[in-house]
């Protein structure tokens, strides 16, 4: 028992990490481009294929395309959807047009796009191959299993709720998913994701560490708390719970 406890809390801490930065950097350096990347990443669209369709589904679709109006409605109304499909089918090959559609034009992953952002949870296998007992083998695979998957999960599944009135998501969510976004640490990735889209050179972990140590992290300012109440994004019991503290280490 003692050596899975000291192989699992190891090797839990070493996944968090590095799971942490890899969400950061990826959504710095793949999702969320900066200009003069941007133009060198087209340039070598043809080689980075997956990274680029990647960029485009996050920072054009989900930043600029959809939510337009509200932060909490992705359309208007049905045609909007309808007028979007039409530009992306003769914008972009018809696999592509399709994966956007399949991901919820960024809100989400498609399977193919959660195997690339989550390459470190494949990766982190390796280990296998050089643990000396079962024992050491199963700590392992346990701290993979619930340190890699944290962004991973919130990426997917969580994050579609987090563009929804915390009443209506709470009402539509399943029971799983309602315990995560009830929870403090639900709360907290609703309000600094909210912060990443006023701006959104911050705050790309949903997976708390990295931002902090890379000096991307920045806390809600008042008139942001304020706009988050006014969409109903949160209630005021989550401000007074977060705002002016610090949660995880993280200032809020």
């Amino acid at each position: 028992m003692l050596e899975f406890l000291v192989t699992f809390g190891g090797f839990g801490l070493l996944f968090h990490i590095q799971a942490s930065f890899w969400e950061s950097l990826f959504h710095e350096y793949v999702l969320d481009l900066t200009p003069a990347r941007r133009i060198q990443r087209f340039r070598t669209r043809a080689i980075w294929t997956g990274l680029w369709r990647a960029h485009v589904d996050h920072a054009v679709l989900h930043h600029h395309m959809t939510f337009r109006h509200s932060y909490i409605e992705m359309f208007r109304h049905p045609e909007e959807e309808v007028r979007l499909r039409g530009i992306l089918e003769r914008q972009y090959p018809l696999k592509d047009a399709r994966t956007f559609t399949r991901s919820q034009y960024g809100a989400s992953f498609t399977w193919k796009g959660l195997l690339l952002f989550g390459a470190p949870l494949g990766l982190n296998f390796l280990w296998l191959f050089v643990l000396p007992t079962p024992t050491a083998v199963a700590g392992c695979v346990a701290a993979n299993l619930l340190f890699s998957t944290p962004y991973l999960i919130f990426s997917k599944w969580v994050h579609p709720y987090m563009h929804m009135r915390f009443d209506l998501a709470m009402h539509a969510a399943p029971p799983l998913l309602r315990l995560i976004l009830g929870s403090t640490y639900g709360v907290a990735i609703r309000v600094s994701h909210y912060v990443h889209h006023q701006d959104p050179r911050t705050n790309y972990n949903l997976q708390y560490l990295a931002d902090l140590v890379r000096g991307r992290w920045r806390r809600p300012r008042a008139t942001e708390w304020d706009q988050m109440i006014a969409l109903g994004l949160i209630e005021p019991r989550h401000r007074q719970r977060l705002e002016g503290r610090s949660f995880l280490f993280h200032s809020f």
